[in-house]
C-alpha cells in the first residue's frame, strides 16, 4: 500500500514545481515590467492597421466553412496515413472500405462546391 502512495509523489512534486515556476514568472514580469500605460499602448494591434470599432461584431460564416474543410482534410489524413503505411498487408476489403470513405468525402466536397459554400465572395 505504501508503494502506491509513493508512486505518485514524483508526479505531485513535478506539478508543484511547474505551477511554482509559472506563477513566479508571471509575478516577476508583473513586478519588474515597466508601467507607463497610455491610450496608444492599450489599444489592440493588428498588423499595423488602426482598429475601428470594438471588434465584437458578427463574424463571417465563411471563416467557419474553411475551418470545417480543414478539419475534414485533417480527419482524412488521420485515416489515410495509417492505411498507406500498412497498404501492402491489407486485404481487398480494407481497400474497398477506404475507397468508400474517400468517395464519401469527395461527394461531400463536390456538394459544398456546387452550393458555393467554398466561394469567398457571394
Amino acid at each position: 500500500m505504501a508503494d502506491l502512495q509513493l508512486g505518485y509523489l514524483p508526479i505531485a512534486i513535478l506539478g508543484i514545481i511547474a505551477l511554482t515556476l509559472v506563477f513566479a514568472t508571471l509575478f516577476g514580469a508583473r513586478m519588474m515590467g515597466p508601467r507607463n500605460p497610455n491610450a496608444r499602448k492599450e489599444s489592440t494591434y493588428e498588423c499595423g492597421e488602426i482598429a475601428l470599432g470594438s471588434g465584437r461584431g458578427p463574424i463571417e460564416i465563411q471563416y467557419y466553412m474553411y475551418i470545417l474543410v480543414f478539419l475534414i482534410i485533417d480527419i482524412e489524413a488521420i485515416f489515410l496515413i495509417p492505411f498507406a503505411v500498412r497498404f501492402s498487408n491489407l486485404g481487398t476489403a480494407a481497400i474497398w472500405e477506404m475507397a468508400i470513405f474517400v468517395a464519401l468525402l469527395f461527394v461531400g466536397w463536390l456538394y459544398a462546391l456546387k452550393k458555393g459554400a467554398l466561394n469567398w465572395v457571394r
